[in-house]
C-alpha cells in the first residue's frame, strides 16, 4: 500500500524495516499504519509489511503452513524477498505479539546468521505459551476477549474466496488428520490448538505445540541483538513467563519491561490515542542502527 512503499528522505536510507504484526492485523490496521508512520518520521525510508497467508482479503495460493502457525521458514521467505529488492541494506525485525514469536523463532535459526538481519524489537510476546493458555481459557479474560477471538479464528479458518481454494482447503485439511468438526466445536484457545494446529503442523497436542513455538525454549540461540519490550500487567505474557534467570543468560537479548501497558496497546496519553510503541520502537530501531553500526566499526578496525 501506499503508506509503506512511500519513500522520504532519511538519515536510515541504509537499513529496511520488516513489521512481522499479530495475529488479527495486517497492512490495513491502524496500529501497523501509525507505527509504519512513526518509523517513516524517525528515518527509516523502507518500511515493509509481512502479511498472513490469506490475510487482506487475498486467497491462500498454497498448502503451505501459515506463518500464524510458529513455522519460521515463512518469515524466511518473506526476509529473502526483501533481500532480493534491496542487496545492499541491513534489515531490522519488528514483531509485535505472534509476529514477535515468528521473530524469535527465525532469529534462532543458523539460517538468520546468513541473512542481512542485524537485530529485532519485538513486544507483548507470548514467551511461553502454556502460561498464555492457562490465563486465558477461564475467567473474566476469557469471556471478555479469548472467546470471541477463538470464533473469529475459526470463521477465518473456514473463509475461502473462491471453490478452488475452498477445496484446496479441504484437500489439506483431509491429508493433515484434521476432524472438521472438532475444530468448529472448539470453544478454548487450548482447544482450538489441539485440534486443530497441532495436527496441521504434525504435532501429537497442543503441549508439544507450545513447547517447540514458545520462544523461552530457544531465545538461547539468538545471536543477534534483539529489544523485547512487554508490560509487567500483560495477562498473556506476564513477566514470570520470561524466566529471567534464562532470559539474561544470553547478552544478545535485552529485557524493556515497563509498569503498565496491557498486551500490544500501551496506550499513551491521558486521552488516549496513540500508543507509546509508536515512540518506543522506532527509538530501539534507531539505537539498534547505532549500535549495529558501532560494532562494524570496532571490528574494522581490530
Amino acid at each position: 500500500k501506499q503508506w509503506y512503499q512511500r519513500r522520504v528522505r532519511g538519515d536510515y536510507g541504509d537499513y529496511v524495516i520488516i513489521i512481522a504484526p499479530g495475529l488479527r492485523e495486517t497492512t490495513h490496521s491502524v496500529k501497523i499504519m501509525t507505527l509504519g508512520y512513526s518509523l517513516l518520521k524517525k528515518g527509516f525510508p523502507h518500511v515493509h509489511v509481512l502479511n498472513y497467508r490469506s490475510s487482506c482479503s487475498m486467497p491462500m495460493k498454497s498448502k503451505n503452513v501459515s506463518l500464524a502457525f510458529g513455522e519460521y521458514n515463512h518469515l524466511s521467505e518473506g526476509v529473502e524477498s526483501i533481500e532480493s529488492q534491496f542487496p545492499d541494506k541491513k534489515i531490522i525485525l519488528v514483531g509485535a505479539c505472534l509476529g514477535a514469536m515468528c521473530a524469535i523463532d527465525y532469529l534462532s535459526t543458523e539460517h538468520s546468521n546468513r541473512s542481512s538481519i542485524v537485530g529485532g524489537v519485538l513486544h507483548s510476546c507470548n514467551w511461553e505459551l502454556s502460561v498464555k493458555a492457562n490465563n486465558v481459557s477461564s475467567g473474566i479474560n476469557y469471556h471478555l476477549f479469548f472467546k470471541r477471538l477463538v470464533a473469529d479464528t475459526i470463521q477465518r479458518i473456514q473463509r475461502y474466496s473462491s471453490e478452488e481454494e475452498k477445496q484446496m482447503r479441504d484437500e489439506w485439511f483431509a491429508e493433515q488428520g484434521i476432524d472438521w468438526d472438532l475444530v468448529k466445536s472448539s470453544k478454548t484457545m487450548w482447544e482450538l490448538e489441539e485440534n486443530f494446529v497441532a495436527p496441521l503442523t504434525n504435532l501429537t497436542g497442543a503441549d508439544e505445540y507450545y513447547y517447540r513455538v514458545s520462544p523461552v525454549n530457544k531465545c538461547h540461540k539468538v545471536e543477534k541483538p534483539v529489544v523485547v519490550i512487554n508490560s509487567r500487567d500483560d495477562f498473556l505474557a506476564p513477566l514470570s513467563a520470561y524466566r529471567l534467570a534464562e532470559f539474561t543468560k544470553n547478552p544478545n537479548l535485552v529485557l524493556w519491561s515497563t509498569a503498565a501497558g496491557g498486551h500490544v496497546s500501551f496506550v499513551d496519553g491521558l486521552f488516549p490515542v496513540t500508543s507509546y510503541l509508536d515512540k518506543a520502537v522506532p527509538e530501539c530501531a534507531s539505537l539498534l542502527r547505532e549500535f549495529t553500526a558501532t560494532s562494524q566499526d570496532h571490528e574494522a578496525d581490530s
